[in-house]
């Protein structure tokens, strides 16, 4: 259990299944325990953004693809760090492609429904956690551990990488994020015929 960073999990006040969809925060193994959960969730969705936008063959599906898995790589070192902004970033940019992926059409899967909901519980967990404050100076907390590559990719990459690259994060995310929602509204003006699709020009 030590190389899975949850050594203190017998001092965490919930069960992992409550931890993803429900999260609570009562001490600091709450705190760090959601804060690594949340890590690996984003690293997750990038890889899935990653697969979805090869699948298609559309070179700039991919490179989009490729920039919000960034985005959700870098925004997941945030969220180990306790930072709730980077996660309510991360669920609006995946809502919104929930939203445009329903306004060209498509319904999304439901692995797409089920990921949403857990970035949204995952903003939950984040927000907590930044507010959580031990009781007593000098509390007892859980170690971070650099024993393994799980260990160095979720405890120790975090705490060095965020300070850096927090800027460069949310000036990319609200990039994708501001030219989702313009693709967003533009799908709809067509959907509803506000804005139709240029045709052949008439004699």
């Amino acid at each position: 259990m030590q190389t899975l960073g949850l050594s203190g999990e017998a001092k965490r006040s919930e069960r992992w299944l409550k931890s993803i969809f429900w999260p609570t925060v009562e001490n600091a193994w709450d705190v760090d325990y959601l804060g690594r959960q949340g890590f690996w969730i984003c690293l997750i969705i990038a890889a899935f953004q990653i697969v979805v936008s090869l699948v298609t063959g559309n070179p700039i599906m991919i490179a989009t693809g490729a920039a919000a898995a960034l985005a959700f790589l870098i925004g997941g070192m945030g969220v180990r760090e306790g930072n709730w902004p980077a996660a309510a970033l991360l669920f609006a940019l995946y809502f919104t492609a929930l939203l445009y992926a329903m306004a060209t059409g498509g319904f999304p899967g439901f692995l797409s429904i089920i990921l949403a909901a857990i970035l949204l519980s995952n903003l939950r967990a984040a927000f907590l956690a930044s507010q959580w404050r031990p009781a007593a100076e000098g509390e007892d907390r859980p170690a971070r551990f650099n024993e393994t590559v799980g260990d160095k990719l979720a405890d120790q990459l975090p705490r060095k990488a965020w300070p850096v690259l927090q800027i460069p994060f949310f000036a990319l995310a609200s990039l994708l994020l501001l030219l989702a929602v313009v693709g967003l509204g533009l799908q709809m003006l067509q959907r509803f015929g506000l804005f139709p699709h240029a045709g052949p020009a008439q004699p």
